[in-house]
């Protein structure tokens, strides 16, 4: 089939999707800022998780991205792509009431259980966000048009931090004020979000559900495997993917070394990751454009290789006060490098996997990254225990260090990424001061 067009002749039903797939952002903002991050870090160590359970809480739901693979076969088979995502974005939020049931339901049993019960949770949370994010994947290929689906992922992301930074910051003052409540403040947040979620759900009702070219289906799901890890550029862009995850390792620890090793309060914690979404989401759009304009390649290897050295601030912060000092900075420039990485890789693996057959490419695709990176939070929690096994001092921030080593692997990968008619790097970094001096209308 052919694509929508995104023009202002475009079917009034396409440019209203569209529209609402940016309140879906900022609503599922809302609800992403309110069940998860720091928030889901604080609740976990108040159930008394330690480093190694606090690592666990990220690996075991990453092992549900295999979930993908038989969302595809259902995708490919025909089933509503519009009915796949809404009865399993439902389901993911209908599992944050069994996360707030745990104290209670749970109140004789021991940390361990009640932190082995959150895991559980959230990876049949997971598992319902996979079959979501693969059918509407699927779909969003046919819904926006190649030629703006840079620009339409910038402003997505815009969209989505913006809102979802504000909230957070309201959240962490609001957990500040009522921390004596304890895991009942946690339960208050996490039943706001849910609110949120069921919401930007309900709002793929209206969006046009376009069917599924059928005759690909007649080859069989084997064929359509064979011919995804046939498809070099997807594995190039895979590769560059893995690298790029393995920075989980420390993905949990920052706020985990904040909260409870510096003992920053929640609202700090807020404002400092505020810089760096703010700035990765009000440079998104630019972004988008750049990718549209020079390519998506460059964008990669030029943003990936700025924030590869950025964790090595972390050997001189021990004290918070240093960190209030050092990493605004630091998260201003990795906000405008990272807002690059996000928009550039969603941009880019639409162009190099076909319409058809492209659920099962995504699904392999986020299989093989997810699966691979899973590992790398539970071995953050394990490496400073074996690193002082070797007599080494070590604490959380060696993870941090270790997360560089990955992008800078990454970046380099990003160089061999085909993609036709793509700009040499050096002429983006060239022109890139011009374009951000320049009035966004000049840009268009």
């Amino acid at each position: 089939m052919s694509e929508p067009s995104a023009t202002p002749d475009a079917a009034p039903a396409v440019r209203r999707a569209i529209r609402l797939s940016y309140a879906q952002a900022m609503l599922g903002s809302i609800y992403a800022a309110s069940t998860g991050g720091m928030f889901l870090i604080g609740y976990a160590l108040k159930l008394g998780a330690g480093d190694v359970q606090i690592g666990l809480l990220s690996t075991i739901p990453m092992l549900c991205v295999v979930m993908q693979l038989p969302a595809s076969v259902l995708v490919e088979r025909g089933v509503s792509r519009r009915r796949m995502t809404i009865a399993a974005s439902l389901l993911s939020v209908a599992g944050w009431a069994l996360v707030i049931l745990i104290p209670y339901a749970m109140s004789a049993a021991s940390s361990n259980a009640k932190v082995t019960a959150l895991v559980a949770i959230i990876a049949a949370v997971t598992l319902s966000v996979h079959v979501a994010g693969n059918a509407r994947g699927s779909w969003l290929g046919d819904l926006i048009p190649s030629g703006h689906r840079g620009a339409f992922f910038g402003r997505s992301i815009m969209f989505w931090g913006i809102v979802g930074t504000v909230f957070a910051i309201g959240e962490g003052f609001f957990l500040d004020q009522v921390k004596d409540m304890g895991l009942a403040a946690f339960s208050l947040l996490f039943g706001f979000g849910m609110i949120f979620g069921v919401v930007s759900a309900l709002l793929f009702l209206p969006q046009p559900d376009f069917p599924l070219v059928r005759h690909e289906l007649a080859r069989g799901y084997r064929s359509l495997v064979a011919r995804t890890f046939a498809n070099k550029p997807l594995m190039i862009v895979t590769l560059y993917a893995i690298l790029w995850s393995m920075q989980g390792i420390a993905g949990p620890f920052y706020a985990t070394y904040l909260l409870r090793d510096l003992h920053m309060p929640f609202l700090h914690l807020g404002l400092l990751n505020a810089t760096f979404v703010v700035t990765m989401l009000a440079f998104s759009p630019f972004w988008g454009k750049m990718a549209d304009r020079y390519g998506c390649r460059p964008v990669l290897i030029f943003c990936t290789l700025i924030i590869a050295p950025l964790p090595l601030v972390w050997v001189w912060l021990t004290d918070v006060r240093w960190v209030y000092l050092a990493i605004p900075p630091i998260n201003l420039v990795a906000g405008f490098a990272a807002g690059g990485v996000s928009v550039a890789l969603s941009t880019l693996v639409y162009k190099v996997t076909p319409e058809a057959g492209r659920s099962v490419q995504f699904a392999i695709y986020s299989v093989i990254v997810v699966l691979l990176a899973a590992p790398m939070p539970t071995i953050g929690g394990l490496l400073p225990q074996w690193i002082r096994a070797m007599g080494l001092p070590a604490d959380l921030r060696c993870t941090f260090y270790a997360s560089g080593l990955f992008v800078l692997a990454a970046a380099r990968v990003a160089a061999y990424i085909p993609e036709p008619r793509s700009r040499r790097t050096r002429a983006l970094i060239r022109r890139l001061p011009r374009y951000l001096l320049w009035r966004p209308g000049k840009m268009s």
